[in-house]
């Protein structure tokens, strides 16, 4: 326990003098000191939610960080939410798929329409329930602890959802999974997987996603790797190492040219806030 708090330790000492630095746009209120998933809405509203044992609301939040309304989701729980995506088309998905031991038979992603959000205090869900079939013990056993779902995104008509490695020891693996956007009850099987780095759970494990056209986005707590998608394929593109090391939660991107960022306030770590970072091609 000791030799992994030093390593952690001198992780962020290093991830302090390196990497890109992140524009602040705005300290998020402390409702929001949870954040845990991010999308558009539209191309001037943010949609956020926080992580799980929280109430089941999303927030709506401008580009300059200011929440501007928020609305109650019924008809669903915040057992833990994980990410946001949005499919263009009126819906926003919910990833109730947080899994951390390993432990939940039944994940959920919740949908949502969006029309007239704006102006409701309170919209109703439709749930898309699942089960994974390569996990078969409950909890997993240490070495296999792929299946606490982190990251939601939609592309091509089915979300995809990738989890967060927790296995020990820790192989740097994100399961990578598909899913209908229909409501009904799924049992998923691993689609692909994709390999961060064999560090540690703080640097080479997926907390956010976002794709949009045919470049996906994945984030870790220092950096972002992003990947072009070629007949279902995940080829690795570059990645942008972020300053400062904070625990980063969710990303979301409208146009390919800027990603908005949140983390979670820690006390350690700090953060608590909403950042922008541009890209630029290499």
């Amino acid at each position: 326990m000791k030799n992994t708090l030093l390593c952690f330790l001198l992780f962020v000492f290093c991830s302090v003098s390196f990497g890109q630095k992140l524009e602040k746009i705005a300290k998020l209120p402390e409702k929001l000191n949870e954040i845990s998933g991010l999308c558009f809405l539209n191309d001037t509203v943010l949609v956020g939610h926080n992580d799980g044992g929280n109430d089941p609301i999303l927030y709506f939040i401008n580009l300059k960080g200011k929440v501007i309304h928020l609305v109650e989701v019924t008809e669903a729980k915040n057992n833990d939410w994980e990410d946001l995506a949005t499919d263009g088309k009126g819906h926003i998905y919910i990833a109730d798929i947080g899994n951390n031991n390993n432990s939940r038979k039944k994940l959920h992603i919740y949908k949502i329409p969006t029309w007239n959000i704006l102006k409701k205090d309170k919209v109703a869900a439709e749930e898309i329930e699942f089960t994974y079939a390569e996990q078969t013990e409950y909890p997993a056993d240490e070495k296999d602890m792929h299946f606490d779902g982190e990251a939601l995104a939609y592309y091509k008509d089915s979300l995809y959802i990738f989890t967060k490695c927790r296995s020990e020891p820790f192989d740097g693996k994100s399961f990578v999974y598909t899913v209908s956007t229909t409501p009904g009850k799924y049992e998923l099987t691993k689609k692909t997987e994709i390999f961060l780095g064999k560090g540690t759970m703080y640097k080479d494990a997926v907390t956010g996603a976002a794709i949009f056209g045919d470049i996906c986005y994945l984030l870790t707590y220092n950096r972002i790797q992003i990947y072009k998608i070629k007949n279902g394929k995940f080829e690795f593109f570059r990645k942008i190492t972020l300053h400062p090391f904070t625990q980063k939660e969710a990303l979301a991107t409208r146009d390919n040219k800027v990603v908005y960022i949140t983390d979670e306030k820690h006390k350690i770590l700090g953060g608590g806030n909403l950042y922008k970072i541009k890209l630029h091609e290499k």
